[in-house]
């Protein structure tokens, strides 16, 4: 006997493939309402195929649903409660990738991380934190006043012994003039050029010049030189001069006199330097080394005070009055030994500690503040600074830059008409746009490509790393 069916009651799901009904309409919007699976607005309803079809309605309805959320349809009363809400519970996901070794991270602060405490195997920490104290010296010269005033004094004395005089050319000494005693007791002719008498095409002497006619204009004599010439290159004239050097031109127009008689410019220039080829590619570092020769180091994109660095000069800042090093930062030590300044610059010389410009709190990290700043939906609006990028550039070393753009699910903000309680009348609508911080890895002004080390033979360090040209290596 097959079981009985049990009656269909009044109210059913309007969802497809749910078998519920109901026997009020007040219980059937009750499941549809509580129902996970059902995409309903109460408010309006209406079912939606989607969540994002019900968070997008919800979003272009401000009279029923105020400001809501188009990504998660959370509702809020005012236009700041809605950016707040998207900035901190809906982040947009970003690649970053590390410019040593390629790792990608999603938020900056996992990369300064990566970066800071020595994660990554073509840039150590003490590398990073290189890069971070040079952005700081640079923006204190950069400020000018006194600290400018006093690095320049510092590295003056190095710079005015520098060479400027160019490589090249023929290289004279004890040059004499020509009425010294000793000049005229040297019996050296000077180098004429020689000339074969078959090269002069007019060996006799040219006839002398009539004398100008006073009636005649400088114009008609012009013009009457211009009619004897024809457009094969002859003289349209007579004379024996013209015959015999039209002759001399016919019989071997390519010839020509070498006015040093054959000889090259290496016979006759024997000291002088050969020129260097042309570089077929152009060279950054060719046109650093270049300018490092005619002008010295740059501070802004070579780091000579850093020991770690490959461009680390500590001549720059020895002075011969005390016969010690100056510090190239504004603490004004002194040292009398390349050692001591470099462990000097090394220890009292790095950050500590990080200090949030906005909000003036201190972290032990940079990782950590970066962390802080990251965060828009923060009590701290350090990033919504018009120079927040400056300050990132600062704080990370040139390792992160940023950039404020709308969201990617807010480019496509359309206008609708919608209802509007206080003029009660159909108005055009606008959802407000949310913007967030686009962070991009960038490369610090003073970057140099790290040497990789292919393998080492023999042990190495408890960390497994050593140093290879100023750079650390994993063995």
């Amino acid at each position: 006997m097959p079981a009985p069916l049990e009656p269909i009651k009044a109210f059913k799901c309007t969802f497809a493939g749910c078998a519920a009904s109901f026997d009020t309409e007040k219980q059937l919007k009750g499941h549809k309402k509580e129902d996970d699976d059902h995409d309903y607005c109460p408010k309006c309803d209406m079912d939606f195929e989607s969540y994002e079809d019900l968070a997008r309605h919800k979003a272009f309805t401000p009279d029923k649903h105020g400001k809501a959320c188009r990504i998660c349809g959370e509702e809020f009363k005012s236009e700041l409660g809605l950016k707040r809400h998207t900035e901190m519970a809906h982040q947009v996901k970003q690649k970053l990738p590390c410019i040593g070794c390629g790792e990608v991270f999603p938020a900056p602060a996992l990369l300064i991380e990566h970066l800071e405490f020595g994660h990554c195997d073509r840039i150590s920490g003490q590398t990073f934190m290189g890069h971070v104290v040079h952005c700081h010296l640079v923006a204190k010269l950069l400020a000018g006043g006194e600290a400018h005033a006093r690095f320049m004094q510092k590295t003056s004395q190095y710079n005015a012994s520098l060479d400027q005089e160019e490589e090249g050319g023929v290289e004279v000494e004890n040059v004499l003039e020509d009425d010294h005693e000793d000049a005229r007791a040297v019996n050296h002719p000077a180098i004429q050029p020689e000339c074969m008498q078959g090269d002069v095409p007019h060996a006799e002497p040219w006839p002398a010049l009539s004398a100008p006619d006073r009636t005649a204009t400088r114009s008609s004599t012009v013009t009457s030189a211009m009619g004897r010439m024809s457009l094969g290159g002859t003289d349209a004239g007579s004379g024996s001069h013209t015959r015999q050097g039209s002759a001399a031109t016919t019989q071997n127009p390519r010839h020509q006199a070498k006015a040093w008689g054959g000889r090259s410019a290496k016979d006759l220039f024997p000291q002088a330097k050969a020129t260097a080829a042309p570089q077929k590619e152009f060279s950054i570092e060719a046109v650093d080394e270049k300018t490092k020769q005619a002008h010295g180091g740059n501070i802004f994109n070579t780091r000579f005070w850093d020991p770690l660095a490959k461009e680390w000069d500590p001549e720059r800042f020895y002075n011969t009055m005390i016969e010690g090093y100056f510090c190239p930062f504004m603490c004004e030590q002194s040292f009398g030994d390349v050692t001591e300044l470099r462990d000097h610059i090394l220890v009292d010389h790095r950050v500590s500690r990080a200090k949030c410009p906005h909000c003036l709190k201190y972290f032990d990290s940079i990782t950590a503040l970066m962390s802080h700043c990251q965060s828009r939906g923060s009590k701290c609006q350090v990033n919504k600074a018009d120079d927040f990028g400056k300050f990132l550039n600062r704080l990370t070393g040139g390792f992160l830059s940023v950039q404020e753009k709308v969201r990617p699910d807010f480019i496509q903000n359309e206008t609708v008409m919608a209802y509007n309680a206080e003029t009660r009348e159909m108005e055009k609508y606008t959802p407000p746009t949310v913007k967030y911080l686009e962070y991009t890895s960038s490369k610090p002004m003073d970057w140099r490509e790290p040497v990789r080390v292919a393998a080492r033979i023999g042990g190495g360090g408890a960390s497994g790393t050593f140093n290879h040209r100023k750079e650390q290596a994993h063995w």
